[in-house]
This record gives C-alpha cells, sequence and structure tokens, in this order.
C-alpha cells in the first residue's frame, strides 16, 4: 500500500490523527507531499516529528517532499545572511525574501527558535530595521534549528513509483516522459493554475486545496479529475482533518483513508 497526505500547515494533532489511519507495516510506505508550516500554531513541532517519523521508519518508508513553504523558509534563510546588503544577485533576488513578514504574528518563526531568543527578539524589535529583523530571525533560526534546516534541505521534489509522479503543486506535463527534466523546481513546489485530464503516469498532489477543485467550499476530501490526477490538500485549518490517499499496489485501486 501507498499511502500519500498533504499540506499539514503546522497542525500536529491532525497529522497525528491522520498517521493512525496508516499501516506502515510490510512493503508499505508513506509520501508526505509538502506545506508542513505555517498557518497552524506548530509548525516546528510538526517537521521535529516528521524528522523522527521518518529517521525511526527509514527514507524507503516514509518519503517526506519539500512544498513551496518550505522552499520559501530557505530562500528567506539564503537571502538573510549576516554579510546581506539588500542588493540583488545573479538570480535576482530570492522570490520569496519576505517570508518572515508573511508569518502572522511571527507564528512559525517562533516555533523555530528557542523561548529565550523569541523574546530576545520581541525585545529588539523596536531598534531594528525591517532588513535587520529578518537578518536576526534568520540568524536565530540556524542557531536553534540547524538539523532541521540541514534535512529540509536534502528534501526531492518529488517521488516516483511504477504508476504515480508524487509532487507537491505538479509537473510539466507537456514534456511528457521528460517531465524530469522538463519540470523548472519552481514548478514542482509551486505549478498553478492545477492540471487535469490523462496523463502516461497518475499526479498525486496537493499545493490548491480540493475545495477549490470541487467548487464546494465544506468538500476537503480527495478530489479525482476522473482521469489522472489526484488532489489531496484538504485545507486542515479549515477542515481539522488531513485526508489519505491509499494506493494498493496489489489491486490498482485508489481509496480515501
Amino acid at each position: 500500500m501507498i499511502y500519500a497526505m498533504s499540506d499539514i500547515h503546522g497542525c500536529l494533532e491532525p497529522l497525528k490523527t491522520a498517521l493512525g489511519r496508516v499501516d506502515l507495516t510490510g512493503v508499505s510506505r508513506l509520501v508526505l507531499c509538502g506545506d508542513y508550516i505555517d498557518y497552524g500554531e506548530e509548525s516546528g513541532q510538526v517537521l521535529r516529528f516528521l524528522y523522527e517519523l521518518q529517521r525511526e521508519q527509514g527514507e524507503d518508508k516514509v518519503i517526506v517532499l519539500r512544498g513551496n513553504h518550505e522552499e520559501m523558509l530557505l530562500e528567506w534563510l539564503d537571502t538573510f545572511h549576516e554579510g546581506y546588503t539588500g542588493v540583488p544577485d545573479e538570480t535576482g533576488f530570492a522570490k520569496w525574501s519576505e517570508w518572515l513578514d508573511t508569518d502572522v504574528d511571527y507564528r512559525t518563526f517562533r516555533t523555530l527558535v528557542t523561548p529565550t531568543q523569541f523574546h530576545a527578539f520581541e525585545r529588539a524589535l523596536p531598534s531594528l530595521s525591517d532588513t535587520s529583523q529578518n537578518i536576526e530571525a534568520a540568524r536565530m533560526v540556524r542557531a536553534a534549528s540547524g538539523e532541521l534546516i540541514r534535512w529540509l534541505r536534502g528534501l526531492p521534489y518529488y517521488y516516483e513509483s511504477e504508476r504515480q509522479i508524487f509532487v507537491h503543486a505538479g509537473v510539466d506535463e507537456e514534456a511528457g516522459e521528460d517531465w524530469k527534466w522538463g519540470t523548472p523546481e519552481y514548478v514542482y513546489v509551486g505549478k498553478y493554475p492545477p492540471t487535469s485530464g490523462a496523463f502516461y503516469k497518475d499526479v498525486v498532489a496537493g499545493h490548491v486545496g480540493t475545495a477549490l477543485l470541487a467548487s464546494d467550499p465544506d468538500f476537503h476530501g480527495v478530489w479525482h479529475d476522473g482521469a489522472s490526477h489526484w488532489y489531496i490538500d484538504g485545507t486542515v485549518t479549515k477542515s481539522g482533518r488531513i485526508p489519505i490517499l491509499a494506493y494498493n499496489e496489489e489491486t490498482g485501486e485508489y481509496r480515501e483513508r
């Protein structure tokens, strides 16, 4: 059995509840399709939980992919270093360099640093410029959560099985079977609008809430386009639950858990 879930967004208890419906005995494995942080109250706790789960079960049993929110965090850390000058580099400046500004009430930041660090940051805020705030916050995250950050940097963009491509947002399907070479990294984590229709493999993705795909604000389950695409972002911050897509490798059947 292959299980897939996505878009945890700092909601630790719904994650634990969902994992209660996952059986990793035998050759079964779990694919997590990104966006573990932001919006919810326990982003750091979610990351640590998944880090330990993968260490306990093994990388072949628990496959953790990166999403656009992890990409945002890493780009922010790479932008605001001690030598930051505000001058764009050859890449044209990090796309998500203002991550801290989008972190409502520093909800994610405070879970990636120690309480002592966060209180020191709060005390220093009135005397810091916007740039200095970001530099100091990034320094604190690197100091307190360095091991987690190194782990995040190693997360892959996709996982391929015999029948499926698991990814956070999508792949360049116009490239056909050459999608691995034709898909830029930003498409893996940020593709929008989502694709529907037939492809030579099934694509399992999160990123876009299934309520939007179903045109039903009350729908938060797994959504299938009737062809090759399965979307599994159940908007946990609204629904309080994380849907699970389960694929039976023996029968070739999908079902929601």
